[in-house]
């Protein structure tokens, strides 16, 4: 349980300093563009809710003992939405909170994004 709760602090913590990241990196791109700035923040609230109904889809169908969706889905949709509200999700779902083996996959996402978010950040701003 300690393992769990700390994979998710370190997930939490990252998934904060790539999307400061990635803001440092749209901001110049979009500020002078309100249509461009609509689009991006349309299709990231479109993203999160597709993942949240994901989860959703998830655990009912586990509940029932149906087709599952696989974690690479979850994983795959998370990253897409920049994992903004992931966790809260799956606290809102109650679902894939206790699976580490998830929770460890996700991290190694996350670090995905904030490697790739910290080398765009340093090559435009160094």
């Amino acid at each position: 349980m300690l393992f769990n709760t700390f994979i998710i602090y370190v997930s939490k913590c990252c998934v904060a300093v790539s999307l400061v990241a990635l803001a440092m990196l749209t901001i110049p791109v979009v500020e002078h563009s309100i249509v461009l700035l609509m689009t991006v923040l349309t299709v990231l609230v479109l993203t999160n809710a597709m993942m949240y109904l994901a989860f959703y889809k998830d655990k009912s169908y586990a509940q029932s003992n149906k087709q599952r969706v696989s974690e690479k889905t979850l994983i795959l949709l998370s990253m897409l939405a920049l994992h903004c509200t992931t966790h809260l999700t799956m606290h809102f779902t109650q679902h894939k909170t206790s699976k580490w083996s998830f929770q460890l996959k996700l991290l190694l996402a996350i670090l995905l994004q904030l490697s790739a978010s910290t080398v765009g950040f340093v090559q435009i701003y160094m």
